[in-house]
């Protein structure tokens, strides 16, 4: 059995390593770029900013020897429902949702997201959006998230 924990602000540069880890691993998958040194130095940057500023949380997984083997973040946000609304709404991102490859298929990501959406409920979001692989997108859907609307094309 895993447990779990809410993350310390010392462990934000580990974090950014799960997210680099993810975002890798989704660009040999998706065709994602994989980003580049600089871009991991402006996500530990945001990281530290939105969680002194109260808007972003990450939960840890750990195994029986108490290591960190998964994470997933919140990031809270205000935005228009729709193009042309009048009104914004609070949401949050699911954001480095990341589980060691020999630890996977156990439950532990979907408890983590489970635990990152219950703490932005407790927020105020409304909803809860997330970018996904492929190869993770049933586990979102069982989960409750569904595709949204939107579009996109390349230009």
């Amino acid at each position: 059995m895993y447990e779990t924990r809410l993350a310390k602000r010392v462990e934000l540069p580990l974090i950014k390593n799960y997210w680099y880890c993810m975002a890798s691993e989704m660009g040999e998958l998706d065709g994602i770029p994989v980003p580049s040194s600089q871009r991991g130095l402006e996500v530990i940057a945001l990281f530290e900013k939105e969680f002194d500023e109260g808007n972003l949380v990450f939960r840890f997984a750990m195994d029986e020897k108490d290591e960190i083997i998964a994470c997933a973040g919140g990031l809270m946000r205000e935005e228009y429902v729709f193009p042309l609304s009048e009104e914004k709404s609070k949401f949050g991102w699911v954001i480095a949702v990341y589980t060691m490859p020999s630890h996977r298929k156990r439950g532990v990501a979907s408890r983590l997201v489970e635990e990152v959406c219950g703490w932005l409920k407790d927020q105020g979001a409304e909803r809860a959006r997330l970018w996904s692989s492929s190869s993770a997108r049933g586990m979102y859907e069982e989960l409750g998230f569904r595709t949204m609307m939107d579009m996109e094309k390349t230009l």
